[in-house]
């Protein structure tokens, strides 16, 4: 080992080195006093460190952390949730505007030969139809999403 190996004698007393570097900190330690005086010292600070006692945290500080661990888990359980509901809803309404776009355009079709007249206007309302529902479910998203982050602000 190269030069001293004082950056590393806290982490050997400590026993925090791989087995690698513990064996060429020993090597070096065995050759320089300098470096085996102050590990001497860093192994005495560690063994005293080590008789003294641990600190418990309190039953209520214990409580506490479970329940906001389990508050948190749940409200990550709700989100995935919510998301997964929603992206249901988005793939089946989209299906659902493609399969009655699909029924519209075959009923107008046999509509058309029917009645031997132009079912445009038919066309005209569906696709108001489809706007105003879209425009609707956007606005409802928008003030489920604004009401959760109050409700989330209060909490």
């Amino acid at each position: 080992m190269s030069g001293h190996a004082r950056d590393l004698l806290a982490l050997e007393a400590a026993g925090a080195l791989d087995a690698a570097e513990a064996a060429r900190v020993e090597t070096h330690l065995a050759e320089c006093p300098a470096c085996a005086g102050e590990a001497a010292a860093w192994r005495l600070l560690a063994a005293e460190l080590g008789r003294l006692p641990a600190p418990k945290p309190s039953a209520a500080l214990v409580a506490r952390t479970v329940e906001a661990a389990e508050e948190h888990r749940a409200e990550r359980s709700e989100r995935a949730w919510n998301r997964a509901a929603l992206g249901f809803l988005v793939a089946f309404s989209w299906t659902l505007a493609v399969l009655s776009w699909v029924v519209v355009d075959l009923v107008k079709g046999v509509l058309a030969l029917r009645l031997e007249r132009s079912v445009g206007p038919t066309a005209a309302w569906y696709g108001a139809y489809l706007v105003a529902g879209w425009f609707s479910a956007a606005v409802a998203a928008a003030l489920l999403g604004r009401r959760a982050r109050e409700e989330g602000r209060i909490a």
